[in-house]
């Protein structure tokens, strides 16, 4: 092939990549929330940002990388955490008025503010731990609401991939995009075991006296009686064998203890009735449908635990 040729294939080529790079950000496949990485929490969404990803599923994070475009000031008004993972933060794949934390405050009266304090992959180690960093989240509580999901008391998730748990905005949109692409659809094979999920009987037994201390915290600087709502969250699987009278947290005795030393409310999402597996879009996270419904559940739950909200 003579010079000239190759000449204009590179050109092509070069056209190509700067029209795809340029549909890429356009169309909005890079705008996501980007996340600090911490040796002690695991990471967190950075705080004050928002965007859409895709121009349509919007989303926001606070001064205290909350998903809430509020910024948390407690108030006069009870002030409610939701503390979870990416079943009550929900990513980008719903908008923002479609996940749990909006869909509950749609239900509550004015008086009452629902912040909520979800990572997708964290587990409840994770929660405690950021809790513990930012003190005046726990003492500006007035209630909580605190997801538990099996095998998540094992210890912290840590930040595991770029194309996962992004720290900033990728220079080459397109890259960023194939990667994650290919490793979602192909590379899941290649994923190393999720950190902090390998833990020895002291480290474990340690996990569930810091969870405890920060319950303990809650219900001091609530006051109130109960102080909060524990809620067991099941995932697909679990949910067909808890159908089926199957027990589905093996650790559900624990959590028995500790609503029961702190007076709290304590629930499972598994015995009730109207959550089904249409509730779900994959193994784990709720569809937009499922969204409503968790929200619709855990509001009737708060209401009656808060009769002024």
């Amino acid at each position: 092939m003579n010079p000239h040729k190759w000449r204009v294939r590179a050109a092509a080529i070069a056209v190509l990549l700067a029209v795809t790079e340029l549909a890429v950000r356009t169309l909005g496949w890079v705008d996501f929330p980007i996340y600090a990485v911490d040796d002690e929490i695991g990471y967190f969404p950075q705080p004050n940002q928002s965007g859409a990803f895709l121009q349509k599923n919007r989303w926001v994070f606070n001064n205290r990388s909350m998903g809430i475009e509020a910024p948390w000031k407690p108030s006069g008004r009870t002030d409610v955490l939701l503390i979870g993972n990416s079943v009550i933060l929900g990513g980008n794949n719903y908008d923002q008025p479609d996940k749990v934390a909006p869909q509950m405050q749609s239900h509550m009266d004015a008086q009452c503010a629902i912040w909520p304090v979800a990572t997708g992959g964290w587990s409840t180690v994770n929660e405690y731990r950021f809790l513990e960093r930012f003190p005046d989240i726990i003492d500006g509580a007035d209630f909580f609401v605190w997801e538990i999901m099996g095998h998540q008391m094992a210890g912290a998730q840590g930040w595991t991939y770029e194309t996962v748990i992004p720290t900033h905005h990728p220079v080459w949109a397109t890259g960023h995009v194939v990667r994650k692409l290919l490793r979602e659809k192909f590379l899941q094979w290649t994923l190393p075991e999720p950190a902090g999920q390998v833990t020895d009987a002291a480290e474990l037994a340690s996990n569930y006296r810091q969870f405890d201390a920060a319950l303990n915290q809650l219900q001091r600087a609530s006051g109130k009686k109960p102080a909060g709502i524990l809620f067991l969250y099941p995932d697909r699987r679990q949910l067909q064998g808890a159908r089926q009278g199957l027990e589905w947290l093996v650790d559900r005795d624990k959590f028995e203890l500790a609503a029961a030393a702190h007076g709290l409310v304590l629930i499972d999402i598994a015995r009730y009735p109207q959550w089904t597996d249409a509730m779900y879009r994959d193994q784990v996270h709720p569809t937009a449908e499922g969204n409503a419904m968790l929200a619709s559940i855990l509001t009737q739950v708060l209401r009656r635990a808060l009769p002024g909200c």
